[in-house]
């Protein structure tokens, strides 16, 4: 596996991960961390972790399962999370607030500032938003709705920078996604690989959304997709292809942050081998960190031994 360069111009100070730091994020078992899985993580030292909803029952619990997770990884370790607003959402009343879903917010900074204010005060600092992918008229694209900001990709992207910087402000770094765009693809990449077999020139309209925000100098991470883009790469969803990531959302989209992977899981990625050959896959693409999410304790140890 190629080395990759995590010390990118124009990343943020937590972005920049230890050089004994293992470059994936992995999911906790449960609610409580176990002793097994405390031993795992100190030894081999993975980049970060991210929390679903069976982490966040109450905020008790879940401050302690992210100060476990730190004393075990080390304070520098990222904790994450997917807390869009609207369906996309872990934290959930009644012990936190709900917010709308990005299609619906009349204000993006600060319901963002206020996201990001309620993520902070748990001990998050990293969130998986905001969702900028750009769904064209009369197009529909089930798996974002009404997570994408708008049907323009020049308001979708201006939101998205209001919508990090709300972010920044409150201490959490934002993780634009879904790189370079969604918001074509028929099919959900939870369930099935989409096949997008637009033109080049319509895409380039839909990236963008994501140009306008990964261009405003804001210290910001990005998220990639499982989605084939027939005109960039006929053979390999754009979180595997080297093509894709160089060409497009390095060169393109001229995006120079720390890049994360969508989940490795999803069944998109299915035909292109088991979970160690997707993480390495991935990193080698050009993905300088790889999210395989809900891994049981000897899938996450073999994934950490072989980094």
């Amino acid at each position: 596996m190629k080395s990759t360069d995590l010390q990118q111009e124009g990343v943020h100070a937590l972005l920049s991960p230890a050089k004994n730091q293992k470059p994936v994020v992995l999911t906790p078992l449960g609610a409580d961390l176990s002793p097994e899985e405390a031993e795992l993580y100190s030894q081999h030292k993975p980049y970060g972790f991210i929390l679903f909803g069976k982490h966040c029952q109450n905020q008790t619990q879940l401050r302690k399962l992210i100060s476990d997770l730190r004393a075990a990884a080390g304070d520098d370790c990222i904790i994450s999370v997917d807390q869009e607003g609207g369906r996309v959402a872990r934290m959930r009343e009644p012990h936190w607030s709900n917010f709308p879903a990005a299609a619906h917010m009349d204000d993006v900074y600060k319901n963002y500032f206020n996201i990001g204010k309620m993520l902070k005060a748990e001990g998050f600092n990293v969130n998986y938003a905001p969702c900028l992918d750009v769904i064209p008229v009369k197009e529909e694209a089930d798996a974002i709705g009404d997570r994408c900001f708008s049907s323009s990709p020049s308001i979708c992207g201006h939101k998205g920078i209001e919508a990090c910087q709300g972010l920044l402000n409150a201490g959490i770094t934002p993780v634009i996604k879904h790189m370079p765009g969604h918001g074509r693809a028929k099919e959900d990449s939870h369930f099935h690989l989409p096949v997008v077999s637009a033109s080049e020139s319509d895409l380039l309209k839909d990236i963008e959304s994501f140009k306008i925000t990964a261009n405003s100098n804001l210290d910001i991470a990005g998220m990639t997709c499982h989605v084939i883009y027939k005109c960039w790469d006929p053979e390999k969803p754009a979180t595997l292809s080297s093509k894709i990531i160089q060409n497009i959302i390095r060169k393109e989209i001229g995006f120079k942050g720390l890049l994360f992977s969508d989940d490795l899981i999803m069944k998109a990625l299915d035909q292109y081998g088991d979970m160690i050959h997707r993480v390495h896959a991935s990193l080698d693409a050009g993905c300088d960190i790889a999210v395989p999410c809900h891994t049981n304790l000897l899938q996450s140890k073999e994934i950490l031994e072989s980094l």
